[in-house]
């Protein structure tokens, strides 16, 4: 294999290469340095193949990598000879050093205006077995992303990109510099933040047209819709949510939708931008409703409730309770993904909370036992925590208020099973408080010999599950099956 370019030192310091080679042969002979980096994962790694394959806008600067040149102590000399060879710019050079052939050429052109005076480009070529490089592959300082996405089979595994690789003398100048530069690179450097990238991209109708937007890999969906969203609302029509978002208006709309298309909560099609726009609207509602006192410092936390919010009220209501217990409101550096991610294990981890609607009496005994039957069964088979919430269970005494009560457990819960067996009218009350509330409800009925299930269940009922049962055995597992349907176990 060649590698070709320009050798030279960089303020006075390190002695690089920078040329230009295809992504693939850099992937093959470079790897992550493990003590200061990870490879990527797979999620990564797709979403950069995705962003290489195509696109007009498919740029970036060049890939760093370090070389350790020491071999054996035979090699000392040579690369003592190699450097001073260039910093002089005196003269070609032909060495091998470590079985990588060095062939250095020198160009000297007159200075403009000057006749006694000379610019020196001091050309390189390198010459290898890549096979050579098995175990002391080059070390990826800047581009690991890039280069770990590619492999032969990749549509742009050829394409030519720029590299800087720099030349080290031995093990402990390669570790100590590698390390060093992987830290400034990563830190000194001032971004430009993803909210102006944004807005140039999504602003510049001219430049990115909707086409482009929908179809260019480096954009998408989301991208597409974040502008017409934005250019059909007036962020001032939803107060609250412009007291979180206006400052990043544009990062918020992409990353939400992002979510919300991947979770197919939104279409892709005409009628996404009525439905975004809606949402918009229950979002605020919520927000208002939430009280949060302090402003996030990034979209972290509102992103993260948004998305809740669209996917389950009961979800978004437990997530701004964790957020307010343990003061996540300023929270920094945390990407709205990975807010999601944390919260969703919690939340997969914590009892699922089932309201218990029912006439209490000796008739009804026996079916609360076949709810607790099945408790223990998901608890033994799922290792999943069901708290049933039964108002009667209490110790408050008699000052106690039951419907304060009732109220709470059903605000609180995951799920309300109704037994609407007996006709008993405060199940019905509870239903209609839990339907308003958007809640989840499970009606559940045991057909007895000479009463006509129509007398006591009503006809307004008819939109809920429901669960008729003639024997316990039956609804154990009708409901067993119920509860694993609801909590996708």
């Amino acid at each position: 294999m060649r590698l070709t370019g320009i050798i030279d030192y960089t303020m006075d310091n390190f002695l690089c290469v920078r040329g230009f080679a295809s992504m693939l042969e850099l992937s093959e002979i470079s790897k992550p340095d493990e003590d200061i980096q990870r490879d990527l994962i797979d999620d990564h790694r797709g979403e950069m193949e995705a962003f290489l394959s195509g696109g007009r806008f498919t740029f970036f600067p060049e890939v760093i990598l370090g070389a350790n040149m020491y071999g054996t102590e035979l090699d000392k000399d040579k690369i003592n000879i190699l450097r001073e060879t260039v910093r002089a710019e005196s003269k070609p050079l032909r060495t091998t050093i470590n079985n990588i052939k060095y062939i250095i050429k020198r160009t000297a052109v007159k200075k403009e205006n000057n006749d006694l005076a000379y610019d020196v480009i001091q050309t390189i070529i390198m010459e290898f077995d890549k096979a050579s490089l098995v175990g002391k592959e080059f070390l990826r300082i800047d581009g690991n992303h890039r280069l770990s996405a590619v492999n032969k089979h990749s549509t742009y595994a050829h394409k030519r990109i720029p590299f800087c690789l720099l030349l080290f003398r031995d093990v402990e100048e390669t570790d100590k510099f590698c390390r060093a530069l992987f830290y400034n690179i990563n830190t000194k450097q001032i971004p430009l933040k993803m909210e102006q990238n944004l807005k140039v991209i999504i602003e510049s109708e001219q430049a990115f047209d909707d086409d482009t937007l929908l179809n260019d890999p480096s954009f998408g969906e989301n991208y597409f819709l974040t502008r017409q969203v934005i250019n059909h609302i007036e962020l001032s029509d939803y107060p609250f949510l412009k007291l979180f978002i206006e400052d990043s208006k544009f990062t918020y709309f992409v990353e939400v939708l992002k979510l919300l298309l991947d979770k197919k909560l939104i279409k892709k099609d005409e009628e996404a931008v009525c439905s975004v726009v809606t949402a918009l609207k229950e979002i605020d509602d919520a927000l208002k409703t939430a009280v949060l006192i302090e402003v996030p410092n990034n979209l972290a936390v509102i992103g993260a409730f948004s998305y809740y919010k669209l996917l389950d009220e009961r979800k978004a209501d437990e997530f701004l309770k964790w957020v307010k217990k343990n003061n996540l409101t300023q929270i920094s550096d945390i990407h709205i993904g990975d807010v999601i991610n944390i919260y969703d294990k919690i939340y997969d981890n914590s009892p699922k909370k089932v309201f218990m609607s029912m006439w209490y009496n000796k008739k009804t005994e026996d079916t609360y036992n076949q709810v607790k039957d099945v408790k223990e069964i998901v608890a033994r088979d799922y290792n999943v925590e069901i708290d049933i919430i039964k108002v009667d269970d209490h110790k408050d005494g008699y000052s106690d208020v039951i419907s304060k009560r009732i109220i709470e457990g059903i605000d609180s819960c995951d799920l309300l099973i109704a037994d609407l067996s007996y006709g008993n009218k405060n199940v019905h009350h509870e239903i209609g408080y839990a339907q308003g509330k958007g809640k989840k409800v499970l009606l559940i009925y045991h057909n007895r010999e000479g009463v006509s299930a129509s007398d006591e269940i009503g006809s307004n009922l008819s939109m809920h599950d429901q669960l008729r049962f003639t024997t316990y055995h039956e609804l154990r597992e009708g409901l067993l099956k119920k509860i694993k349907d609801r909590f996708s176990l």
